[in-house]
């Protein structure tokens, strides 16, 4: 997959570690307003989210967390999850 399909580096942290940190071609999320998707150069975010998320790894895995709520930014093809 072409690097620049990927987001840079997504970091996946929790109180107690980090639970991912690497590339990424897509996280999914749900928020306020319902599911949504974050590609690589997506526009700069930032946004509660609830429930779950989904992160598709470079290799085609999918890497799945669930928890009750979390804050996701996306800031220059990077994208930072803290979760509670």
């Amino acid at each position: 997959m072409a690097e620049n399909r990927l987001l840079d580096e997504v970091w996946v942290i929790n109180v107690e570690k980090t639970l991912y940190r690497g590339k990424a071609v897509a996280i999914s999320s749900v928020n306020q307003k319902g599911r949504f998707d974050v590609l690589a150069l997506h526009s700069n975010f930032i946004s509660l989210i609830y429930q779950s998320l989904r992160i598709v790894l470079p290799d085609g895995k999918v890497k799945s967390f669930k928890f009750n709520v979390g804050v996701l930014r996306v800031k220059n093809n990077r994208a930072e999850v803290i979760l509670e």
